[in-house]
This record gives structure tokens, C-alpha cells and sequence, in this order.
């Protein structure tokens, strides 16, 4: 059991010979184990060395040392190695990684093409991720590829993985996806929106970036870039939040700094047309028909002395709504 820690099996039944009995001398010991008086000496000392047994220089002779005590010091010393050999293996990674990509491209993307393996990868991305995933969500979307499910997502941020998710403001035309992006905001996703975005970006930990080839949704063999560590993932990243810093962020039907006169209802409205919904995404997720949203956006005008979103806007943030 305890190769491991260097103890050799002749070791071990030795020591564990000498728990149950103490007093056992170097001629029982061997008896009783079966060892000549020369293989006794040789695994006496090995314990000697491993801190097992310590010499009682009153009795001149060797005492088994607390077991507790001692196999806890030598699980601290291997685990001390162990953490040093893997901050070697990172070592050794990072450098051949710099190694290669001086001379291969390859080295920093790798190219996935279909459905099902882009889904693996994805999948397999989120359940190890360690740190955060930041993403653009936008259309179009493939019928094949899961990238946008959902089920290991809410996990892992049951879990406590932070996920922000920048939104196109188009998705939202579709209650499918509107659905799913309340679910995933209302279980603790840090969402914004933009009325376009311009790429469809996946980045985990800062290691890994999903790069979305963006062509026609009826493509039948969707591909994924996949980019590895490198400035091309560094310059990634800087455009994700280049892209975060510019979005409004999604609803969550309340605007506290808003006067008190506000109904509940207008703070709501509010905060959805400052997300960059249209009136059909806004009907959709209030569950009332367009030409009511239409109303209600009139009466807002009217109350901020405007004649269109972009006034209201203006107003809006001069007040301090927003």
C-alpha cells in the first residue's frame, strides 16, 4: 500500500509488524516475516531513513515513530514533488508552444469542421473551464451544432463559473432564443447587447478561443477556429471587450435611480428599448401584442418630450435613468 511513498513491500511488513508488537527483536522480526537477519537490517535502515523508525539513543535501539505523524510528513514531501513536476510540465508546455509557433502556424489554430465534433469540443470546454467563459451569441445558428445549449452551462454557473454573454439585439425577434437568454440571465449570467454583433466568439480561461465561421445557417458542415494561446487569442480577447465595454446590459425590469413617479411598467419598457430591442422582441418578452408596445413607447415620448428612440435615449441618460 505504501510503495508510493518509497516504502518497499519488505518495508512495510516489517514496520507493520513492529505497530503490532514494539518489543519485537531483529531475530523475531525475522522469523516471523520470513527474512534472513541481513534483509532485516537492510529494511530497518530503509525506515530509519524514510522517518518511520527513530533510534532511542537511552535503550540503543530503533522505536516506531507515531505512524500518523510520520506518513503524513512523507505524503507532504511527495506531494511537494508532485507539485513540482507539474509546474515543470507547465514549464515544458509553455515553452514548446512558443517553440512551435515560431515556425508553425498550426500550432496556434486548429480547425473543426461538423456538428457533432464541434458540440464535443464545446461541451468539453465548459465542463473544465476553471476560471470564467466569455461569449457573443449571435445568429446564424446551425442546426446541428449545440453550441448554444444550455443544460451544461446552468451547471457550471450552479456551480459558480462566471459566464458573460454578449447578445445580438436580433435574437431577440425569436422567442426561442429570447427564452433562452432570460434563462440564462436569470440563472446569474453578467449579459449585454448590442444591436449587431459583429462576431460569434467563445473565450475560456483565457487559454482557448471558438471562432465561428459565419456563413449561411443552411451550411451543412458548420466550422469552429480553434485558437490557442497566442497574441491572435490575446487580440481576440481585446475584442471582446473592446465589444462588452460598448453593450447595454440586459433588463432586469427595474431602474433604481429612476423617479418614483415611473410605473413599474415604464421602468421595465425603459430598460428594454435601452437594450436595443425592437418593439416585436420587447412584446415578446413583456407577453403583450406589438401594437401595445407601440403605445406604450408613444406615452414615454410624450412623458420625455421626445419624437424618437434616439431622443428618449438622450433624455433618458440626461435624467440619470440609466
Amino acid at each position: 500500500m505504501f510503495e508510493s511513498l518509497g516504502v518497499s513491500p519488505q518495508q512495510e511488513r516489517l514496520y507493520r509488524a513492529l505497530v503490532d508488537d514494539p518489543q519485537l527483536s531483529r531475530e523475531a522480526l525475522g522469523q516471523l516475516i520470513g527474512l534472513s537477519a541481513e534483509q532485516v537490517s537492510r529494511a530497518l535502515d530503509g525506515l530509519l531513513r524514510l522517518g518511520l523508525l527513530r533510534e532511542d539513543p537511552v535503550e540503543q535501539q530503533l522505536v516506531v515513530v507515531d505512524p500518523e505523524a510520520a506518513l503524513a510528513l512523507l505524503l507532504q514531501d511527495q506531494q511537494r514533488h508532485l507539485d513540482a513536476m507539474l509546474k515543470e510540465s507547465v514549464e515544458l508546455a509553455q515553452k514548446l508552444r512558443r517553440n512551435r509557433q515560431a515556425g508553425e502556424v498550426s500550432s496556434i489554430i486548429e480547425i473543426v469542421t461538423g456538428a457533432e465534433a464541434i458540440t464535443s469540443r464545446w461541451e468539453h470546454a465548459q465542463k473544465t473551464a476553471q476560471a470564467r467563459i466569455r461569449m457573443t451569441d449571435r445568429p446564424p445558428y446551425y442546426a446541428g451544432a449545440k453550441i448554444e445549449g444550455m443544460d451544461i452551462q446552468l451547471a457550471r454557473m450552479a456551480e459558480g463559473l462566471p459566464f458573460q454573454t454578449l447578445y445580438d439585439a436580433r435574437i431577440f425577434e425569436h422567442p426561442f432564443h429570447l427564452h433562452r437568454a432570460r434563462l440564462a440571465i436569470d440563472a446569474g449570467e453578467d449579459a449585454r447587447v448590442l444591436p449587431e454583433v459583429p462576431i460569434k466568439l467563445v473565450l475560456v480561461d483565457d487559454e482557448l478561443a471558438f471562432l465561428v465561421l459565419l456563413n449561411s445557417a443552411e451550411q451543412r458542415e458548420p466550422t469552429v477556429i480553434l485558437v490557442y494561446r497566442s497574441a491572435l487569442l490575446d487580440s481576440l480577447s481585446e475584442l471582446f471587450n473592446l465589444l462588452w465595454s460598448r453593450g447595454v446590459g440586459m433588463p432586469s425590469g427595474r431602474l433604481p435611480d429612476a423617479p418614483q413617479s415611473l410605473s413599474e411598467a415604464q421602468r421595465t419598457l425603459i430598460a428594454l428599448m435601452a437594450s436595443g430591442l425592437k418593439d416585436e422582441a420587447i412584446a415578446l418578452e413583456l407577453g403583450v401584442a406589438p401594437r401595445t408596445v407601440r403605445r406604450r413607447v408613444q406615452a414615454l415620448y410624450e412623458l420625455l418630450g421626445v419624437r424618437n428612440r434616439f431622443q428618449a435615449g438622450l433624455a433618458v441618460k440626461e435624467r440619470g435613468w440609466l
